[in-house]
């Protein structure tokens, strides 16, 4: 199978807007979608593979734009629906879904390199950083347009936007940051060359990383483009700017929650001071200045001198207590979760001096060689007049230039941007993008398979407003959507187009970590689709506390830890068992594709952990509850709300036969057995579990 014949800076050209092609089999042809893939498949003579089943269909759809395992409930209505409209009206009710929002939020925060501390040996904590998290989910779930959802993340405290264009602006917080005795010059440098590379790999698909030390040795990008686009971002101060987010979070839950850490912290403070109230006399006699002269850590510190002063009559175990209760006090961190600031940034006052860029030889900040003004990569000029009189009026300012910056990389004249874009969402769907390395449309990437069908959808999805979900709509109503994974004549096929590119069958997908947990406790029963709001703590393994014992880690209630994985607190140096060994993404740096490995851990988490065997165990009490003491419609239940489907034959022998064996349950409102809690162990263990078709 020969590759598309492209010149090797394709993705710089202008993107057209073609028809879709004829096609010999017309009746195939679904969607335009379908037109552009079949074309191919004529090329070279393959036919492609058969529908999959309404069942697979619904699970299909329903993990890609949920991450959730359809229920019974909506198998059975799916099933049931012969109306000609019974896809379409699947598609709508999913896209119309909050969790749809949290679903397809996890896929940009993965690009954006979210993580809710620092990384690097502290790995400090950013306690209010979640808004940000909200925010991507609010914006997806409202299908806000997404060039606006770009200007938003890369100037939104310069648009008149309010409150949450600050939040947006987290995203320069995103990456790994380290508080040493680093240069300072150093240290901006760094930060400054990280926000640069992710711009470039987010949202043009491009490694300008590469030109930092010299010109891009495959794409037309120079070092001056480089240090260019970095003064755009070159003035950006790290801060906590205030965030009036009252509207947005009150009431439910997350009130709740925010009374309760504040009682916390306020009970925690108390105590620390009613321990000093106890002591003060002897303390403020010890040390010689007036008690309203004496700060808190001169108090403390002369508490610890008494402590330690030879023929010293104050009890050393008082002197643990304190120190633990100063422990307490300043190691809470649910409160401060709630504070109304945003982990953002701003600008410098006008006041400030603007810092000027160079650019820097080898990328040695102590080599710095022609200075360089805001500027766009020399290969996309900009399509005005205007673009240059206002890099004129950025050079001198501050203000307005991630503006200026936002404005072009979101512009519909861009061609980079909406190809990056469309190809994401297709990626998605499909298991690899239209150009497989969706971060990289460089030389060195992958050339699209189809280039005229992403065309296609770039120049859709900017007629339609930036919208994504007219987006996902066409994809999944075409036929090459539903298309099975098997195919009669796979052995041959496999040899000709080894990679599947041409689209002859569905890929075989494993779920992510966040899925295939949120599936766990979907099916069981057990999932709270609660939204928002800070992190929960989720309960590791005694052992990681040993490993990792300078890290505070109290697990949070487990009517938190019920919720979705997308709401953990995601450490970058301390990830949640069960998503590191199902390939979470590696947040030092934009993760475009996540991996899909086969490995041991994989079983021991999923077979031995404490938490599938909770779960396993939840789940069997709602099978009791469903299908009361019948050990048949117990195995029936136990395979429909985890597979999808009713058992077969011999699966329903098998399982039917197991429960008999073993000490049954005696009332639908008692314990369940170990046999059905191990039953129901097994069959999410299985690969139709972890791969849903």
């Amino acid at each position: 199978m020969e590759r598309p014949k492209l010149r090797s800076d394709w993705a710089f050209l202008e993107v057209k807007s073609p028809a879709p092609p004829p096609v010999e089999e017309s009746v195939r042809a679904w969607t335009p979608i379908d037109a552009f893939i079949l074309s191919r498949q004529e090329e070279v003579g393959i036919d492609p593979a058969p529908l999959i089943s309404r069942r697979a269909f619904l699970r299909r759809a329903t993990f890609g734009l949920t991450g959730l395992p359809p229920s019974p409930e909506e198998l059975d209505d799916f099933e049931s629906d012969n109306s000609l409209q019974a896809y379409e009206k699947v598609v709508d009710r999913l896209l119309s879904s909050p969790q749809y929002g949290e679903r397809w939020a996890r896929h940009w925060l993965d690009v954006v390199r979210y993580a809710d501390t620092d990384g690097f040996a502290m790995d400090e904590e950013r306690p209010t950083l979640w808004r940000y998290r909200d925010y991507v989910v609010r914006v997806l779930n409202e299908d806000r347009p997404f060039d606006r959802f770009i200007r938003e993340q890369l100037a939104g405290d310069e648009l008149d936007v309010g409150s949450e264009g600050v939040v947006a602006t987290g995203f320069y917080r995103l990456g790994p940051w380290e508080e040493d005795n680093m240069v300072p010059e150093n240290k901006r440098q760094d930060y400054l060359n990280e926000v640069t590379d992710t711009i470039g790999s987010a949202f043009l698909g491009l490694t300008v990383g590469c030109a930092r030390c010299h010109d891009h040795k495959y794409d037309p990008i120079s070092a001056a483009d480089y240090y260019g686009l970095q003064a755009f971002v070159a003035p950006l101060k790290r801060g906590q700017p205030p965030a009036d987010l009252i509207p947005l979070e009150t009431g439910g839950e997350f009130y709740s929650l925010k009374m309760q850490a504040e009682a916390e912290l306020k009970k925690r403070k108390d105590a620390l001071n009613s321990f000093r109230d106890a002591v003060r006399p002897m303390v403020l006699a010890s040390i010689k200045k007036a008690p309203d002269q004496i700060t808190e850590d001169e108090f403390d510190d002369g508490y610890r001198a008494l402590v330690n002063a030879p023929m010293s009559k104050i009890s050393k175990e008082d002197a643990k207590q304190f120190e633990a209760l100063k422990l307490a006090f300043r190691e809470y961190k649910g409160a401060e979760s709630f504070a109304p600031v945003a982990c953002a940034v701003t600008n410098p006052i006008p006041s400030e001096a603007i810092p000027a860029t160079h650019v820097l030889k080898g990328g040695n900040v102590t080599s710095p060689a022609q200075k360089v003004a805001p500027g766009f990569l020399s290969r996309v000029q900009p399509w005005s007049a205007e673009y240059f009189t206002n890099l004129a009026k950025a050079e001198s300012t501050a203000f307005g230039r991630r503006s200026l910056l936002a404005q072009w990389i979101a512009s519909p004249n861009n061609p980079l941007t909406a190809r990056v874009l469309a190809n994401r969402v297709w990626q998605h769907h499909f298991g690899v993008g239209l150009v497989a390395t969706p971060n990289d449309f460089g030389k060195n990437g992958s050339r699209p398979s189809h280039p005229e069908l992403l065309d296609y959808l770039a120049s859709r999805l900017v007629e339609g407003g930036w919208r994504l979900k007219p987006i996902h709509r066409l994809l999944m109503l075409s036929r090459t959507y539903q298309l099975s994974t098997q195919h009669p004549q796979s052995q041959a096929l496999s040899k000709l187009d080894p990679d599947n590119r041409l689209l002859w069958r569905a890929n075989f997908r494993r779920l992510e970590g966040e899925a295939v947990r949120d599936a766990i406790l979907a099916v069981s029963g057990r999932l709270r689709l609660v939204p928002g709001g800070p992190g929960f703590y989720e309960e590791l393994p005694a052992e990681m506390g040993r490993e990792f014992p300078f890290f505070k880690w109290d697990a949070s209630e487990a009517d938190q830890r019920a919720r979705r994985s997308l709401y953990i607190f995601q450490r970058r140096n301390m990830v949640v068992p069960i998503l590191e060994s199902f390939d979470a993404a590696d947040m030092s740096g934009s993760c475009a594709r996540r991996d899909a490995s086969v490995t041991t851990p994989q079983v021991f988490t999923l077979f031995n952990s404490k938490f599938a065997h909770e779960t396993s165990r939840y789940f069997a009490r709602t099978v009791l509850l469903e299908a009361g003491l019948s050990p048949r419609l117990q195995v029936e239940s136990v395979f429909r709300r985890a597979l999808g489907r009713p058992p077969t034959v011999s699966e329903w022998d098998t399982g039917t036969r197991f429960l008999e064996t073993r000490a049954p349950s005696t009332a639908p409102n008692s314990e369940p057995s170990d046999a059905l809690a191990d039953l129901c162990l097994v069959v999410m263990n299985t690969n139709e579990f972890l791969y849903p078709e």
